[in-house]
């Protein structure tokens, strides 16, 4: 995101956020039950979540990770807005694809989209068809976020649009807050619909909301939500929705996981509000099956809405909450980047971004071309162990360079300049790469002059010799691939002329050969052709032993504002055409 905000990882922040979401396709159950009977039903209608203080340790992050049941089963199920922020909690990169469009009417059917969004580093005020923001905020009328009938949407739409980078004193997220502290009710906790009694979900969610709109953990409000939900609790250490409820007071994995993150959000360790020698989160781990997923209630079985309850248990478990990231304001600006991702065996994503870390370009190209990566936590910070399926082991791993070079920091560490290329590939220890024989990269430079009138821009820079007019390379599978040219210099160019060269390409390999590109440097990737088209879409097909030419071409814009020495690279990507 520009504009100097950047997501913060909820596993470095202070507070953290979940919230309550309509699910439309239960929704016709509260068109014909009573409020009691909504509440019962929560589950069916109301996704909630709740914002944490991070705690010094989770003894649970051993439940997940790529082998975790719970990870497999949501992966296994379609994705939905609560499974895109557990799987992006537990370091998986769900696709946000679903997202692109949504359809909301209503305030409360735009509050989910928007922390999904986050949590996967996808920005919801440009990602899809409008800006889920400005959407969400046009439904305050100056009171109240949406309908003025109940409370939810006012407690998820805070959470939200903090969540999203909105500042607390901006006029609709204060008065947002100002009505939730209003409409507590006496008992401690909050109410579902305006002036309707209290219960635990509900409370839960509005703990977190006024958490990250930061208020104190030892103010009123605060406390007194936390005595009702520590009165609220079962002899078997779990939570119902609602305490008084003539429906049924059972536990629930729901509001057990509210209940766990609200508690952390208020300073409070959950494993020490115990009954009977059990706690929520030993109530909660009781509710797991074989196949990975919570059920509901003990008894019950597994139904429509069993992944969503899945999701609010893998996030109070993992330590996390929404919002799994969120957004700051007066962070570093972000600058503008390419970046490739090289498999063993063939070019992942060549895309284009915005970001402030060298672990925001893979996150970026991740989402550009629907690839799943994993990150992995040590002492030292997360590293990157598996892209695209492919798994880090051995003396093999993913590694990544900028401008060529290695950095000696972590890629959540190492800050970008404007205009950089990243290049993550699976590599070696010692640094090289384990698609050399199916690739081949050959540097380009152009000098551009300064323009009439202008400083001189490049400073003194100095032009390498041109090459010669022709340059041959070598290519294939199979076999070593070779350069016999070093290099590709375009010479000086001036702005509105085109400079050419050829290149003569020969399958060196034992079977016949497709080829394709990828281009870094930010000149050669607004400018440069390969026979008269985008390198983008440049593709040819050789047989074993066979040669093609192909011209590579150049041109400055009239306008363009920069000027001396430009770099960058030509990668020719050879893959085995199936015989």
């Amino acid at each position: 995101m520009g504009n100097g905000v950047k997501i913060l990882d909820s596993a470095a922040t202070v507070i953290r956020i979940r919230r309550r979401v309509r699910e439309p396709y239960r929704e016709h159950y509260s068109l014909v039950l009573c409020t009691s009977m909504q509440k019962q039903f929560f589950r069916f209608r109301y996704v909630i979540g709740c914002a944490v203080l991070a705690l010094a340790a989770v003894p649970f992050l051993s439940l997940l990770g790529a082998d975790s049941a719970s990870v497999s089963y949501l992966k296994g199920k379609p994705l939905t807005p609560w499974s895109i922020m557990a799987l992006s909690a537990v370091g998986e990169s769900p696709s946000t694809e679903s997202l692109k469009t949504v359809s909301g009417t209503k305030a409360i059917d735009l509050e989910a989209p928007i922390l999904a969004l986050i949590a996967a580093r996808v920005n919801p005020r440009t990602f899809g068809s409008e800006d889920l923001i400005a959407k969400l905020k046009g439904f305050y009328d100056g009171a109240q976020l949406g309908e003025a009938g109940i409370m939810n949407d006012d407690i998820f739409g805070l959470l939200a649009l903090i969540a999203s980078g909105e500042s607390v004193s901006e006029p609709i997220v204060a008065g947002i807050k100002s009505l939730i502290v209003e409409k507590q009710n006496a008992d401690g906790g909050f109410s579902f619909a305006v002036g309707g009694t209290s219960d635990t979900n509900t409370t839960a969610a509005a703990i977190m909301a006024l958490r990250v709109a930061e208020v104190s953990a030892t103010a009123e409000p605060i406390v007194k939500a936390v005595s009702y939900l520590r009165q609220s609790q079962n002899d078997d250490g779990g939570f119902p929705y609602d305490p008084k409820s003539s429906w049924g007071t059972g536990s629930d994995a729901s509001s057990d996981a509210w209940v766990i993150m609200a508690a952390r959000s208020a300073g409070e360790d959950p494993a020490s509000w115990q009954k009977n020698g059990a706690s929520p989160i030993t109530h909660l781990e009781g509710l797991k099956q074989e196949g990975g997923f919570y059920l509901y209630q003990a008894g019950g079985a597994e139904d429509s809405f069993t992944p969503v309850t899945t999701s609010y248990a893998l996030l109070a478990l993992s330590g996390k909450t929404l919002p799994v990231r969120a957004v700051l304001h007066n962070a570093p600006a972000e600058v503008s980047f390419s970046v490739q991702i090289e498999g063993r065996n063939a070019l992942l994503c060549d895309a284009d971004g915005e970001g402030i870390t060298a672990l925001d370009a893979l996150k970026t190209a991740a989402s550009s071309c629907n690839l799943q990566y994993h990150l992995q936590s040590s002492s030292l910070g997360e590293y990157v162990d598996e892209i695209a399926g492919e798994k880090a082991g051995g003396a093999s791993g993913w590694l990544y360079r900028v401008n060529g070079a290695m950095p000696a920091v972590g890629a959540g560490s190492y800050k970008l300049s404007d205009g950089d290329t990243v290049r993550w590939y699976f590599g070696n220890l010692d640094g090289s790469t384990a698609a050399s024989d199916i690739r081949v990269e050959i540097p380009l430079s152009v000098t551009i002059p300064a323009p009439q009138g202008g400083d001189g821009g490049g400073g003194g820079d100095t032009p390498p010799p041109e090459d010669e007019d022709t340059v041959s390379i070598l290519v294939g599978t199979g076999g070593v691939l070779g350069n016999s040219g070093s290099a590709i210099g375009f010479g000086t160019l001036a702005r509105g002329a085109v400079a050419t060269k050829e290149i003569t390409l020969r399958n060196g390999g034992a079977v016949a050969t497709s080829l394709s590109v990828s281009v870094s440097g930010g000149v050669f990737r607004r400018y440069l052709r390969l026979n008269e088209k985008a390198w983008r879409e440049y593709r040819a097909v050789l047989a074993s032993q066979a040669s093609t030419s192909t011209t590579l071409s150049l041109s400055v814009p009239a306008d363009y504002d920069g000027a001396g020495l430009k770099t960058g690279a030509l990668v020719f990507w050879a893959t085995p055409v199936a015989q």
